[in-house]
């Protein structure tokens, strides 16, 4: 057994006991030792702890599926409690659709201290208007 190898197992007996922070260390430190499932492993006891963007580096780092369906709908959650920031955090970290964008923008618009934020989203976000409500332009005068 490397050395890299016995520190990936300890990295898997500190996971086994509840330790991911040990366990993320160790694994950083030796990231092609760790295998898939390890990683997989890793990444769930960070989202149970809520450490959604230590889940999310887990995740690329070691080249395995950010949940990305589960991390919207704890957005939804988020949002419809009204956490908006912790919203915002999710959506931004796995690339949320316009439509949670644009329900996002109208709760900041309820609060008259976060119409900046709800412009700097809109603008992020939401800057190609959608097809049925992009603009139409008169037609071009020809000249004959």
């Amino acid at each position: 057994m490397t050395r890299a190898d016995a520190e990936v197992f300890l990295g898997r007996r500190y996971l086994a006991k509840g330790f991911v922070e040990d366990a993320m260390r160790v694994f950083l430190q030796h990231p092609d030792s760790v295998a898939t499932e390890d990683w997989q492993r890793l990444r769930d006891g960070l989202l149970e702890r809520g450490r959604i963007t230590d889940a999310v580096s887990v995740c690329r780092l070691g080249k395995i599926p950010v949940p990305q369906q589960q991390l919207l709908e704890l957005g939804d959650e988020y949002l419809r409690r009204g956490e908006i920031d912790r919203a915002i955090d999710i959506y931004d970290l796995v690339e949320a659709d316009r439509d949670r964008w644009e329900r996002v923008v109208d709760r900041l618009i309820e609060y008259p201290d976060r119409q900046q934020q709800a412009r700097s989203i809109a603008t992020r976000y939401l800057d190609n208007p959608r097809p049925q409500e992009a603009p139409t332009s008169p037609p071009l005068k020809t000249t004959t």
